[in-house]
């Protein structure tokens, strides 16, 4: 029996974050299958060294990263996949200056024995976010 997907999306959620919170390069890597996509708003990895680079960026960056989601969107559910769409605040900080900007994300995540695994993760910030927010 599938487990609730909104309740999988949000463990998937949370341990992307506290996987970026130890700012291990190889950990943050281990989040994700082979192959997989990843498409940021600093850039991409299409291809596993695209996807090494980038990763190995955002766990070595001087700044801390965090998302507060607000709310998140099942769209895609089997007994070994889930999608979901996310909506929030990525807040970067380093010190005492914060910068917040509202983010959007999906995510297409594959269950392994060994746990959920990324196969597509898409995040970006609005071109235009001084409309306001939902």
């Amino acid at each position: 029996m599938a487990a609730d997907p909104l309740t999988d999306a949000h463990a998937i959620l949370r341990t992307l974050q506290s996987t970026v919170d130890r700012r291990e390069p190889d950990a943050l890597v281990s989040l994700f299958d082979d192959p997989a996509v990843l498409i940021g708003t600093a850039g991409d990895g299409r291809d596993r060294d695209g996807l090494l680079h980038y990763l190995t960026a955002v766990a070595t960056q001087p700044e801390s990263l965090r998302w507060e989601w607000r709310e998140v969107v099942p769209f895609y559910q089997d007994a070994a996949c889930l999608g979901f769409a996310a909506f929030g605040v990525i807040v970067v900080s380093l010190g005492s200056d914060e910068r917040r900007a509202p983010i959007r994300l999906t995510i297409f995540a594959i269950r392994t024995p060994n746990g959920w695994r990324l196969r597509q993760f898409h995040g970006s910030i609005p071109s235009d976010f001084s409309s306001p927010e939902r």
